[in-house]
């Protein structure tokens, strides 16, 4: 009974230590960004080397800036701002819920923008969560 306590036990923590943000997280109005930069600049940090990448923004408040080339503003999916990179990809901000609105307000495709965010990585883009116009 004790060995299989103790796996249960290792598989319950192993599975609650996944490398995951909320998608919504209010934390980031009061965060402080640990850096602030350009789009093409966290875009080229993610595909020169991406662990080093992720080791020092994953989870991070960051200021990201550059044009935007969409915005999501549907209410009935979630809210995010695009600044292309490279071809069709970049970086996919997805807005905090309860600011989104003054947010797809403020960003007109083809003007600079900034947002604050929390970075999550990078998947086909890299990916923002949570994001906010900084203060």
């Amino acid at each position: 009974m004790l060995p299989r306590l103790l796996v249960l036990s290792c598989l319950t923590l192993t599975a609650a230590c996944a490398r995951t943000l909320p998608d919504q997280d209010r934390r980031i109005t009061v965060t402080p960004a640990i850096a602030k930069l350009p789009a093409e600049d966290l875009w080229k940090a993610y595909h020169d080397d991406k662990a080093a990448a992720d080791k020092r923004y994953w989870g991070k408040a960051i200021e990201v800036s550059g044009k935007v080339t969409s915005v999501q503003a549907d209410a009935s999916t979630p809210r995010a701002i695009k600044f292309v990179v490279s071809g069709d990809a970049g970086i996919q901000a997805f807005l905090l819920d309860d600011e989104a609105a003054d947010v797809v307000k403020a960003a007109e495709v083809g003007r600079h923008f900034r947002l604050k965010c929390f970075c999550a990585g990078l998947e086909t883009d890299v990916i923002l969560r949570s994001c906010i116009q900084p203060r």
